[in-house]
């Protein structure tokens, strides 16, 4: 039974190519859970699980010492099976959060995802994926495209905690060469955000990986500032672009329209916000919110819906658009 329950822990400790593992590497792993091995067992245990067409497993031809792992287009292996609701979890982080997986991650997953396509088409779930999806809340963009090699750089960095050299290309401005201290990743509007410090600064900043020209690990330990937290920076504004980098709030008035005060009342500007009528299908607003470009952004999307009346600054800044969107149209 030893060796039944030792094999069965090799085989999951040997890796999909292209990764492999050595021989003397799975006797360090298999020790390391308590199985008291010795080399030439282990490799005797290889010799046997390669002599059954259950298990494709190979190894390389020259190298000393020799290096397992699972044939590339093998199937994943998986005892117990995987039930149909594993299956569909699997199969909807495939759909929505690949981008968001290292790529040794996903590499280490791809069995997994493969199992779960076949497990589904044997149940009633067949079908389940063609029945939902996710659509972005503004005009669905084409996604910038990033070189893989230096999307990996950026995802060990992260992992390693280890800073990376960069040369990197802002909007309308010249190559430049910084030295990043990676925080994390955020998503946007089909862009992915790498927040990062630069060089010995402690002040956070956002970088466009598809702005990226070059990336370079480098044996330096990243320089975090201290307390940051990715969560938190989201969550106090931090890409909700603050005015003059203040994350201030505001107390604003709005004269909105029906179909804006249905949509506010259904999902709130503020937990405190209040809307009254002012006349049959016109409606008073008043929120406290965050000073943001994001807020200017989301008022201009509604165009003539939304009349900003308080306070008299952002008023005056939306007439100030005005005249000038009147005289580039008139």
């Amino acid at each position: 039974m030893d060796s039944l329950l030792r094999n069965f822990d090799m085989l999951c400790l040997i890796p999909k190519a292209p990764h492999s593992i050595s021989t003397p590497e799975l006797q360090e792993k298999l020790q390391s859970t308590g199985y008291d091995v010795d080399l030439r067992t282990v490799q005797r245990d290889l010799v046997k699980l390669t002599a059954s067409p259950l298990f494709p497993i190979s190894s390389t031809e020259n190298t000393k010492p020799l290096r397992w792992f699972w044939i590339d287009n093998s199937s994943h292996l998986q005892f117990p099976l995987m039930s149909t609701d594993e299956a569909l979890t699997f199969k909807l982080a495939e759909m929505f959060l690949e981008p968001l997986l290292p790529p040794s991650v996903r590499l280490r997953l791809s069995g997994y995802f493969d199992l779960a396509d076949k497990r589904l088409k044997e149940s009633k779930f067949e079908h389940w994926v063609e029945k939902v999806s996710i659509v972005p809340s503004n005009l669905s963009l084409v996604p910038a495209e990033i070189e893989p090699n230096l999307l990996a750089v950026v995802y060990e960095s992260l992992l390693k905690q280890r800073r990376f050299k960069a040369n990197y290309r802002p909007i309308d401005r010249k190559v430049k060469s910084y030295e990043m201290n990676p925080l994390g990743l955020v998503f946007k509007n089909n862009i992915i955000y790498l927040v990062a410090t630069v060089f010995e600064y402690t002040d956070v900043k956002q970088f466009a990986l598809h702005r990226f020209r070059s990336a370079e690990l480098i044996d330096k330990p990243a320089n975090a500032p201290e307390h940051f937290n990715l969560k938190s920076y989201i969550d106090n504004g931090g890409f909700d672009y603050p005015i003059d980098n203040i994350f201030g709030q505001i107390d604003i008035k709005l004269r909105i329209n029906r179909f804006i005060k249905q949509l506010l009342t259904e999902t709130p500007l503020d937990i405190n916000q209040q809307i009254s009528e002012i006349n049959e299908g016109t409606y008073m607003l008043n929120a406290t919110v965050k000073d943001t470009e994001q807020l200017r952004w989301w008022i201009r999307s509604f165009g003539i819906g939304i009349e900003v009346l308080e306070p008299s600054s952002l008023r005056e800044e939306f007439a100030q658009e005005v005249r000038t969107l009147s005289a580039m149209y008139g």
